[in-house]
């Protein structure tokens, strides 16, 4: 059975320790302590960066979160139509941030608020470091949105017309090489 992980969790500037408790071996059930409060979480991974969180102690209600890892470092998460961005370090290492990545995974976030005008790529589709990938208007410029990678577009999280928060997450990009 693994251990459990003491994380440092950053958010608007207030740190929390938090503490992630593995189960037993084969469960998909974690504990997770802050605050000096405990919850068992049921945790399914959907599929690269989405997760699904089932928390018994709010009811049995799936609530799908998104985690990827930003440019700057910090972790982007998606929960409930929100983006919350946090700075995370292993508490047993403090100089080192521990990194959300799944498999190489890129979120690509919108550089400010805006309309998001068109998207340029699809899922699976191939692009390479500085192709554009989405289109943002704020203050009635158009900015173009690039790839920070070679890469494999894994998600388009948003759609033509929707406004988008700075730090919004809009597409995910698996970098690696192309021949892949």
């Amino acid at each position: 059975m693994s251990r459990a992980m003491r994380l440092s969790v950053e958010i608007d500037g207030q740190e929390r320790l938090v503490t992630v408790e593995p189960g037993t071996e084969g469960s998909s059930l974690v504990t997770v302590k802050w605050s000096d409060r405990a919850y068992e979480v049921d945790v399914s991974r959907l599929h690269a960066g989405r997760f699904s969180f089932i928390i018994p102690a709010f009811g049995y209600v799936s609530h799908e979160v998104s985690c990827y890892e930003t440019e700057s470092g910090e972790v982007a998460l998606g929960i409930g139509g929100r983006q919350i961005k946090a700075r995370v370090a292993d508490s047993s290492r403090p100089k080192r941030a521990t990194v959300f990545q799944a498999g190489g995974d890129r979120a690509v976030t919108a550089p400010m608020p805006g309309r998001l005008v068109r998207v340029l790529v699809e899922e699976d589709e191939k692009v390479v470091e500085g192709q554009g990938l989405a289109v943002v208007e704020a203050m009635k410029m158009e900015n173009e949105v690039s790839s920070p990678a070679d890469g494999v577009v894994k998600e388009v999280c948003v759609v033509a017309g929707e406004s988008v928060e700075a730090g919004g997450v809009l597409v995910v990009v698996a970098a690696g090489s192309l021949d892949d």
